[in-house]
């Protein structure tokens, strides 16, 4: 009976998240936690997509609650392996640093970098945490901090050449390096590691195929979804990565080319900050405001207000 139950809330959660019902996420997630003696597995399949619901909500007081349950949960129930889980996401990680919670998560993240043993069974998790406080701290200028976690992440690259993941993270590792330069204002290291990106797309994209059916992931925010091999078709997440810290970057023609390989055979998964910033790319590259226009006609899910709010550059063209 229980187990029909979960397995009914899971089924709701992710019809929730495709309706980005935040708050319901929230609600549902609280209530089952309630209600039900749920297994290590789903009590942190909960509490993670409770804090990043509070993530995306901006609420970083509410998710400080849970992170903090969350950390605490997770050193006396996790095992060893697994304490990457509680810091493995980039939203989450920027709602709590913006919100005067830094030291709290960094605290958080070196309790696992010191306990977590390197293993294959954890890998994914480990890249992914890496990443999102390379991003976060970046993002803050925490330098030192970010430099701490590209080390780390560097170092995952190492430990197997046939990771089914290593094409997906050698590209976020330079385009975290792209960003983590143009913050420190280093132009030359930028042009330095946007060369690997351009060099290493070209070999990655020479041995993709796109599936005729497109991989399903296990439920987000579980152990087995953020541990997981990545789909093929992720090459396109890794490329709009890319392009948008291009594109921060002000190398708009660098940034306009990887946007246009996404369009051109994955437009559906592209977001509309990516939206945005192919549209600021080409503005910059030919600065007409009859294509922009055009352009965001075209666009589906993009409006006027959100183009404004990602590239407010565009605010007198559109």
């Amino acid at each position: 009976m229980i187990t029909s139950e979960i397995q009914a809330a899971k089924s709701t959660f992710c019809q929730l998240v495709n309706d980005d019902a935040h708050k319901a996420i929230i609600d549902l997630l609280v209530s089952l936690r309630s209600r039900l003696a749920l297994s290590t597995d789903d009590v942190g399949w909960a509490l993670w997509n409770i804090c990043d619901r509070y993530a995306i909500l901006r609420n970083a007081k509410q998710q400080y609650v849970y992170q903090s349950e969350f950390y605490e949960w997770g050193k006396t129930t996790l095992p060893a392996l697994r304490l990457h889980w509680v810091v493995s996401d980039g939203t989450q990680a920027l709602t709590l640093i913006d919100g005067g919670f830094l030291d709290f998560w960094w605290n958080c993240y070196q309790f696992a970098n010191k306990r977590v043993p390197i293993a294959a069974e954890n890998r994914t998790v480990r890249f992914e945490s890496h990443r999102a406080n390379a991003a976060a701290y970046t993002h803050f200028r925490e330098f030192s901090r970010a430099e701490s976690a590209l080390q780390l992440l560097e170092t995952v690259l190492s430990e197997d050449q046939i990771w089914v993941n290593r094409d997906f993270a050698i590209v976020t590792y330079h385009t975290l390096l792209v960003e983590f330069y143009d913050a420190l204002e280093q132009r030359e290291q930028v042009s330095r590691q946007i060369d690997n990106l351009d060099i290493y797309l070209g070999d990655w994209l020479s041995r993709f195929k796109l599936p005729k059916v497109m991989s399903a992931e296990p439920i987000l925010g579980s152990w087995d979804q953020l541990n997981a091999g990545r789909p093929a078709e992720t090459i396109f997440v890794a490329i709009d990565n890319a392009a948008c810290a291009f594109a921060i970057a002000k190398q708009f023609v660098g940034a306009e080319r990887l946007f246009r390989i996404c369009l051109d055979q994955c437009p559906e998964r592209m977001t509309a900050y990516c939206k945005a910033l192919y549209l600021l790319a080409c503005w910059q590259n030919r600065r007409s405001p009859d294509e922009i226009r055009s352009l965001l006609h075209g666009f589906q899910n993009l409006t006027v207000q959100q183009v404004i709010k990602f590239a407010p550059e565009l605010k007198d063209v559109i």
